[in-house]
């Protein structure tokens, strides 16, 4: 635990995180977002991991003295993980970690903000810390309507709802109370065709619409690509991500937070040279028109270019 909080009359907040090592330095500046927009509160980051280095606990450490701030680590056994699914080769199973953070917090906090950490915040989280939850033991944002129909029709869900559960505000007690972590680890040892996804399909098959449903704007979708004015926070949902290139205003500012945090700055901005990034390139070039870097325009036009007829000539083969 590393506690350099200062000021003990201001309201705590607690936010949880699920993250591998290597994840570590991206939640870094996650963090960095919530604290940024947020300091009116004590904040307690929660980080559960399978994990970490001793460089990544310094840095850690040196990231809660920076902000005035605490931060605790949980190391999980993941032994008590291994019969749940691996549906995408990317992921781990730590993942699954969320799951059991509000029974290990059960005697520390009423409720908690759980937080991927590819997600940025960028207002007040006032508003959703304290969200009316009526008795439900869990809040998230509803999937795009053609992912809810696709995937709570593959689950069969009955309430034909579908969150996402990369911003969940967590009910501690109703949590615990409906025994949420049981029924979730009931799903243990399935067969990986039956589900699409990991913790998210495991969460939606417990709740089945049973949760309540937050406003879009706390989970903007695909790096906040249709992002409306009111936005609380930015999901990078895809494959891409901001600190692999800037392709947008908020791809911007998240390496705004990086450079804040005690990681190295990632500085590179353009995508990975590769044919299946061509499109990328197309974007990232008219990003670098609206900022007026019209030679990063032609930059991106021209791999665009190249690499889509690469891409197509591989396709054909």
């Amino acid at each position: 635990m590393f506690d350099y909080t200062r000021e003990y009359y201001r309201p705590t907040m607690h936010v949880c995180y699920n993250v591998n090592n290597p994840f570590i330095s991206i939640m870094g500046a996650s963090i960095v977002s919530i604290v940024e927009n947020n300091k009116d509160w004590n904040l307690v980051f929660h980080v559960f991991t399978d994990g970490y280095s001793e460089h990544n606990a310094r840095l850690l450490e040196s990231l809660a003295k920076q902000c005035k701030m605490m931060v605790k680590l949980y190391v999980l056994r993941m032994e008590a993980f291994a019969d749940f699914h691996i549906k995408v080769a990317r992921f781990s199973r730590i993942t699954y970690g969320r799951t059991v953070m509000p029974i290990v917090l059960a005697s520390e906090a009423e409720r908690f903000i759980y937080v991927d950490a590819d997600a940025m915040c960028i207002t007040s989280l006032n508003e959703l810390w304290n969200w009316p939850m009526e008795g439900c033991a869990m809040a998230a944002v509803s999937e795009t309507p053609p992912s809810v129909k696709r995937r709570a029709g593959y689950l069969k869900l009955i309430s034909g709802k579908y969150f996402n559960d990369g911003i969940m505000l967590v009910n501690v007690v109703e949590w615990n109370k409906q025994q949420i972590t049981q029924q979730a680890f009931s799903y243990q040892n399935e067969p990986k065709e039956r589900f699409l996804g990991q913790s998210q399909d495991v969460l939606n098959l417990v709740f089945d619409g049973k949760n309540k449903f937050l406003p879009a704007k706390y989970n903007m979708y695909g790096g906040g690509e249709a992002a409306t004015d009111d936005a609380v926070f930015i999901h990078w949902t895809g494959r891409r991500k901001p600190w692999q290139m800037v392709l947008s205003d908020y791809d911007a500012l998240w390496r705004k937070y990086n450079h804040l945090s005690p990681w190295p700055d990632i500085t590179h901005v353009d995508p990975i040279k590769e044919p299946k990034n061509y499109h990328d390139f197309k974007q990232w070039g008219l990003y670098q028109k609206r900022i007026g870097n019209y030679g990063g325009l032609a930059k991106g036009l021209f791999w665009y270019s190249v690499l889509r007829l690469r891409y197509k000539s591989r396709r054909k083969k």
